[in-house]
């Protein structure tokens, strides 16, 4: 008989504890960057799965690297000290983990809305719902009707904006759904260190920075890319797409994040951004060792550099990465992406959940009378930004090769 998991004692705020007892048939902890809330949806996830071993319940990420990085890690690490780790049973295939009383729940991501078909859930926690699609958000709710469940489905997210679904459908309590909101203060384990950095690199009281560390719902003035609209842009290209070409594109990072983005020209013109990778303190040796493998994988003819640090452009040729200087005009860039947003024949995997966040808050720099500077966009959390321009510019730049079918 597999021995029951021990009872430990968690460090939970108010706030995360008010989300953890809540009964509402929809709870979301809305917070900050940091706030706690992916450890919360684990904790949730937990809880849920040993209370109701009779029904099945799904923990749902936006990708699959945020699936691994952060959902499973908070798992993982709550699951060693309950003792779980060599007691629960993981089915890597169907990627289901069943723990010794009988509870058990599927690991799934939104990239893919479809894949969420086809369940009958008891319970299901959903983290960071804003880079979800609405499809992907309402596949979920319909999942929830398995009578030995609660029927519960929890979100955890920062807000991305007013213009945002999640605005309309999850930022007010009201019956059936409560509001938990949290600021990244919340969050008891943070060092003091971490509070100053924030402040300093998004400028207290400004719209990313209320987002980012406040949890707060912004009204953004100023978008670069006003014509970005997920319904429209956000989509992955149909299968056996014939590509006349494939590039990538690199913005360094170090305390920042570092970015590789792939994209493929389809024979009609279109570009459509396939992948990213986006994280911070990694040499260049492994950001080159990343770029090899997405180019045995994608057949990535070239890579477009951020051209401020030749170095790391030369690191990549020593490493046979097919790598040259990017085109870093801001505003013929700005206006190049623009273009194809307008004319309808830029697209964005789902999966490229950084790259879409970052384009719902990218704005312009404002006077301090308030004046939108049009010329000049802010300096934050525009890491995927800078590659998307290296990419686009990098077509005018590439001779397409024959058309091939990946």
């Amino acid at each position: 008989m597999a021995a029951a998991p021990r009872q430990i004692t968690i460090r939970a705020s108010a706030k995360q504890r008010r989300f953890l007892d809540s009964r509402a048939a929809t709870v979301v902890y809305q917070g900050g960057a940091r706030a706690g809330k992916t450890w919360a949806g684990a904790v949730k996830a937990l809880l849920l799965a040993q209370a109701y071993p009779r029904c099945r319940g799904m923990i749902v990420a936006p990708s699959y690297p945020m699936l691994r990085q952060a959902v499973v890690a908070e798992l993982t690490s709550l699951a060693a000290e309950m003792g779980l780790l060599y007691t629960w049973q993981w089915n890597k295939a169907d990627n289901e983990i069943t723990l010794p009383g009988g509870g058990r729940f599927l690991l799934r991501t939104a990239s893919n809305p479809g894949s969420l078909l086809g369940a009958t859930l008891g319970w299901a926690i959903g983290d960071e719902v804003a880079l979800w699609s609405r499809q992907a958000y309402e596949y979920l709710q319909g999942r929830l009707s398995d009578p030995q469940g609660p029927r519960q489905v929890c979100f955890t997210f920062t807000p991305k904006g007013t213009a945002h679904w999640t605005y309309s459908h999850l930022s007010q309590s009201r019956q059936g759904l409560e509001v938990i909101r949290a600021t990244n203060r919340d969050n008891p384990t943070l060092p003091e260190d971490y509070f100053e950095r924030i402040d300093r690199e998004l400028g207290v009281g400004s719209p990313i920075w209320r987002q980012e560390a406040l949890g707060e719902y912004v009204a953004f003035e100023g978008l670069v890319y006003p014509q970005f609209d997920s319904e429209r842009h956000v989509a992955d290209p149909p299968a056996g797409t014939t590509w006349a070409s494939v590039i990538g594109a690199v913005d360094w990072g170090w305390t920042n994040p570092g970015v590789l983005l792939v994209l493929g020209m389809d024979v009609e013109g279109r570009i459509w951004v396939l992948r990213e990778v986006y994280e911070t303190e990694q040499p260049v040796e492994w950001w080159a060792a990343e770029a090899m493998l997405l180019t045995h994988e994608y057949a990535v003819a070239q890579w477009f550099c951020d051209p401020s640090e030749p170095g790391n452009i030369a690191a990549f040729q020593r490493a046979a990465v097919h790598a040259a200087r990017a085109a870093n005009e801001v505003v013929p860039g700005i206006a190049a992406v623009g273009g194809r947003l307008q004319a309808g024949t830029l697209y964005i995997s789902p999966s490229c959940v950084k790259l879409l966040s970052e384009l719902r808050s990218y704005c312009w720099k404002q006077t301090r009378d308030g004046v939108v500077r049009a010329d000049q966009p802010e300096k934050v959390n525009d890491h995927a930004m800078d590659a998307l321009r290296y990419g686009v510019m990098g077509f005018l730049a590439h001779r397409p090769v024959e058309a091939y079918v990946l």
